[in-house]
């Protein structure tokens, strides 16, 4: 019987060591597989070679991951500076940046470019926006015919205006651009500074590579507050045209219904200091300004340029008839113009500079109540 119990015991404390044994090995298993967390230390004098190898091989696949995520943020971060680049308001003068190489231009270098402006004369669609649009009301409504007619007209007029680069004040909308852009059929590119009931525009037979609305306030120091902004987007576009750069504003200064010549005044210094600012950022880049600045020659605002010599108004040498571009209060007068920045590239070629209009006695161009003004300019 005793013999019987002690192997009893025996076998009992066999099984036991053995669970025991079990037990403890499982421990040190499941230690070792345990992860390391922020708070864990793993002193380098023991850490063997497979370790090692694991490591690098989950360095290594970190490092994939990050590459991914950083390419991901670098596609979104530059679709962000695309944007931005159009209408950015954080500086005074927002600063176009060029991220990419210059690619080799393929196209046969231009000697020369025509440059023209023109006011559309409330180039309205066929909806009213406002909800006010009677013969007294400032926007109009036009019916499908002549809004057809409307287009239709303007094309044939900067056809006859022959420019490269065209520079449009009074469009209403995208879609009316759109489809002057379409009709006359030998522009590239275009874009709209919509700002106002009616806004600046430019086409062109070049490429456009940026563009800025300018909506950022300006110092007026005649105005309330002492601060205003452009009456219209003071609309920057940026061109390639011919393996040539080429910067060009296209301005519609505060009208003279309900004149405020300060306001004109602040808008003239305004644009003044981007155009030189741009001159020193792209003294290889030929940069010029042209649209409705609705002042006349011996006006502040004009003076303001023409007293400064890094600018040149084109039409300066023509005789104040042969420069006018529409008829006010009785009298021929010039309130379109072009400006070159001397201080950049190209040069204005002596003598382009020209009134298109219907008739020698008229100071119109087809529908509109403006006629145009252009000028050549030579690299």
């Amino acid at each position: 019987m005793v013999k019987k119990v002690n192997k009893s015991l025996v076998l009992l404390v066999k099984i036991f060591v053995v669970v025991s044994l079990s037990v403890i090995l499982s421990c040190s298993f499941r230690n070792e597989a345990k992860p390391l967390t922020d708070d864990d230390t793993v002193d380098a004098d023991i850490t063997d070679t497979d370790t090692s190898e694991a490591d690098t091989d989950t360095s290594d696949t970190n490092t994939s991951d990050t590459d991914t995520d950083d390419t991901e943020t670098n596609d979104t971060d530059a679709e962000n500076t695309d944007t931005d680049d159009s209408d950015d308001t954080d500086d005074d003068i927002d600063t176009p940046t060029d991220t990419e190489e210059p690619e080799e231009c393929e196209e046969e270098e231009i000697s020369s470019v025509v440059i023209g402006t023109y006011n559309t004369h409330l180039f309205f669609d066929k909806v009213c926006d406002t909800g006010h649009c009677s013969s007294s009301d400032f926007e109009s409504v036009l019916s499908e015919s002549e809004y057809n007619t409307k287009v239709s007209d303007l094309a044939e007029s900067i056809h006859e205006i022959g420019a490269d680069i065209i520079l449009l004040q009074e469009v209403e909308k995208d879609s009316c651009l759109q489809d002057l852009f379409g009709e006359t059929g030998t522009y590239q590119d275009c874009f709209l500074g919509e700002k106002e009931t009616v806004d600046t525009a430019v086409m062109t037979k070049g490429k456009i590579t940026y563009k800025n609305k300018h909506p950022e306030q300006i110092e007026c120091a005649g105005c309330e507050g002492g601060k205003t902004t452009f009456s219209r987007a003071f609309l920057e576009t940026h061109i390639e045209l011919g393996c040539r750069k080429i910067i060009v504003f296209s301005a519609h200064f505060k009208s003279k219904a309900d004149d405020d010549t300060q306001r004109r005044l602040a808008e003239a210094a305004a644009a003044a200091k981007i155009l030189k600012k741009r001159a020193e950022e792209h003294p290889e880049a030929l940069i010029v300004m042209g649209g409705d600045l609705n002042d006349e020659p011996g006006s502040d605002t004009l003076e303001y340029f023409e007293n400064d010599s890094t600018f040149l108004r084109v039409a300066s040498e023509l005789s104040l008839k042969d420069q006018a571009t529409y008829y006010y209060s009785g009298e021929a007068v010039a309130l379109d113009h072009i400006f070159w920045v001397k201080t950049a590239g190209g040069k204005y070629k002596t003598g382009s500079a020209e009134v298109v209009k219907d008739a020698p006695s008229w100071y119109s161009l087809g529908s509109s109540d403006h006629a145009a003004l252009k000028a050549t300019f030579e690299f």
